[in-house]
């Protein structure tokens, strides 16, 4: 990526610590910072404990719920906009005042002050507001809003950090946070330019993107602000129900498999001594715990190529190629040191110690990280990834139904996982449809297997739309026992109109990779991004990215994806639009002028999180056509993840 465009990026991390300055200078004299949990990880991408000092914290504390800190001084709590949480935080700043109000010794000032606020992010809801009014509370304590926009992850990721959006959008059907995401793309628009074509895929997509309008609309007639030159010439905001198999296929590609192995919080990976993702999504009688004697202490890795060399090299291979790669340096790491002292003189040798001997040390310990990584891969899902890649192979071709049903009956009698049993189950359904029959039988065995207090789980699925609807079994059996197997199901025939199954190996404008014997996108040979599942399936926002950098003029384009009545297209002179309808009115003259792009740079924006296996098929993109592609998100994630935030949805 152009260095002078990533160093813009890093920008947003600037402007973060501006807001978070304004909110802690507008709070005089020092205070004890309460923060969540899930905030520390993100905060930690914006500002160090050294700035918050600075800035007037005095202590930090974690949030518990259940246990208060002593009050020394001011409070300012650091709160998820969730209402329970911020009924946990009041009841502390009760218990805080009824402290106070029984001590004698409480000053005069500090009786008069504002002595407890609350920063809530991404923004302060109504029923916030209310909640204080109800705990008598109201005029007592301070509410601030407090969101970072956009944190750099890696080169060309962008994350917002708000993991709660999937389920509170696409299962709660709740768009609160539409406004949140909606009000950090009009700051991108601000900082890096309006782009002049703006594209949307869903129905929260398209809210978003009409949010976004009328905010820029707003400020511009109030301030007149407007930049006429961007870094991007298209955005394009699409919904994760959109393409849920880049979330449900399992990846191949490095930084995809660490994902599925262990825990994530903004670009940072931990890896536990005991357990991980794999093991603690099983019944305890299925776990194996040999793996754990291997690993002492926690341990993170931090997914950023600056940060992490041996990770840049390796994050978007092909594992099979990661596990040969690094054993080649682990053994030349071997050799080096009896290379340098062979024959060394004593000057020599003590430049040796003292300068390269640390710099050896270090990429060992580096180096051991990650074969300790890859050797966790390969015992969690190294003895089934092949029979599974071939499952999910006839899910995505329609065929050998019986196979594949029978796989899942086998997962679910012996080796049934609370997450990603889910996730081929939903795989099927969105790709083939489950009959009512599979249905029943399905949700049986997992709730045998999980208890049947995981029965509103299928109901939340059914709202997402990755299970059928759960309410009308009489009608979906009627409908299953006259339906007729046809050869090509509605996600075939839609993923064949944009090539997203491929199917031609000779095809020139298709650069393909072989299931077989995958290679990496470095190798500079003619590939395919569906190299990130296998040679399987394309993510959808890779081949859009593609099309869209690919189309010369507006008839190309028009018939690379004209017939996607659900993407929309909005330019500086004309509103949302389907491709199709711009072609019959004066805009569509409009668009022609702005094709091919001259800047070759989009950004993407997935609501609802984005996968590792998304950013490596975009960077693949990127030097397939000679473009620029930044992924964006409200979080990056994997499948298991996905499933998670849906069972624990109506906990």
């Amino acid at each position: 990526m152009d260095t002078t465009l990533d160093k813009k990026l890093l920008g947003f991390r600037q402007i973060a610590q501006e807001k978070l300055q304004n909110i802690l200078c507008s709070i005089p004299l020092d205070k004890d910072l309460i923060i969540e949990q899930a905030l520390i990880k993100p905060l930690e991408n914006v500002v160090g404990a050294s700035w918050l000092r600075k800035k007037g914290i005095d202590k930090i504390y974690k949030f518990d719920p259940k246990n208060a800190p002593p009050k020394r001084k001011q409070i300012l709590y650091f709160l998820t906009n969730n209402l329970l949480t911020f009924k946990s935080a009041l009841d502390q700043i009760n218990s805080y005042q009824s402290q106070a109000s029984s001590s004698l010794l409480t000053s005069e000032t500090e009786r008069n002050s504002r002595e407890y606020h609350v920063m809530v992010f991404p923004q302060v809801l109504a029923s916030f507001d209310h909640l204080l009014e109800e705990e008598g509370l109201y005029g007592l304590v301070d509410l601030y809003s407090y969101q970072w926009d956009f944190i750099s992850l890696d080169q060309g990721v962008l994350s917002l950090e708000m993991p709660s959006v999937f389920a509170d959008v696409y299962v709660k059907k709740d768009g609160s946070l539409l406004g949140a995401i909606a009000q950090s793309l009009r700051i991108f628009n601000m900082v890096m330019g309006r782009p002049n074509l703006l594209f949307s895929m869903g129905e929260n997509a398209e809210s978003v993107l009409q949010m976004m309008q009328k905010i820029e609309a707003g400020r511009k007639v109030k301030s007149g602000e407007a930049k006429d030159t961007s870094d991007f010439s298209a955005m394009l905001i699409v919904d994760r129900d959109k393409d849920y198999h880049s979330c449900l296929l399992t990846p191949v590609i490095y930084s995809g498999l660490l994902l599925e192995i262990h825990k994530y919080n903004s670009g940072s990976l931990t890896v536990e001594p005991t357990g991980n993702k794999i093991q603690n999504g099983k019944l305890a009688i299925l776990r194996n715990e040999k793996h754990t004697s291997s690993k002492q202490g926690t341990t993170n890795l931090r997914m950023n190529g600056a940060q992490d060399l041996i990770y840049q090299e390796n994050r978007y291979r092909h594992f099979s190629e990661v596990i040969g790669l690094l054993s080649a340096q682990a053994k030349a790491l071997g050799l080096e040191g009896k290379l340098y002292s062979k024959d060394m003189k004593l000057s020599e040798m003590k430049d040796y110690v003292t300068n390269k001997l640390p710099k050896v040390a270090a990429q060992k310990k580096e180096l051991f990280k990650h074969l300790l990584l890859c050797e966790t891969i390969m015992e969690e899902i190294g003895a089934n990834f092949e029979k599974l890649q071939l499952i999910e192979e006839s899910i995505l071709t329609n065929t050998n139904r019986k196979q594949i049903m029978a796989y899942i009956d086998e997962l679910l009698a012996a080796d049934v996982h609370k997450y990603n049993t889910l996730r081929l189950i939903c795989l099927y359904h969105v790709t083939i449809g489950l009959t009512s029959e599979d249905m029943t039988k399905l949700m049986t065995a997992y709730l045998n297997a999980f208890g049947y207090q995981h029965l509103t789980v299928f109901n939340d699925l059914y709202q997402a739309k990755l299970f059928p609807d759960t309410t009308n079994l009489t009608k979906a059996k009627m409908l299953s026992q006259i339906s007729i197997p046809i050869l090509k199901t509605p996600f075939q025939i839609e993923a064949n109109k944009l090539k997203l199954l491929p199917v031609d190996t000779n095809d020139a404008s298709q650069p393909t990779v072989s299931p077989s014997s995958p290679t990496s996108a470095s190798t500079g040979k003619k590939q395919c991004p569906s190299y990130v599942f296998n040679g399987n399936y394309i993510p959808l926002i890779a081949q859009l990215c593609h099309m869209i950098l690919s189309a010369t003029s507006f008839e190309d384009l028009n018939s690379r994806i004209g017939h996607l009545e659900r993407l929309k297209l909005s330019g500086k002179n004309f509103g949302l639009k389907t491709i199709r309808e711009l072609s019959i009115t004066s805009a569509k003259a409009e668009v022609n002028q702005l094709l091919p792009l001259k800047v070759r740079t989009i950004l993407v924006f997935v609501i609802g999180g984005a996968t590792y296996a998304e950013v490596a098929a975009c960077q693949l993109v990127e030097k397939l056509t000679g473009g620029k592609v930044v992924l964006a998100s409200d979080t990056m994630l994997s499948g298991c993840d996905l499933l998670e935030s849906v069972v624990k949805c109506g906990k």
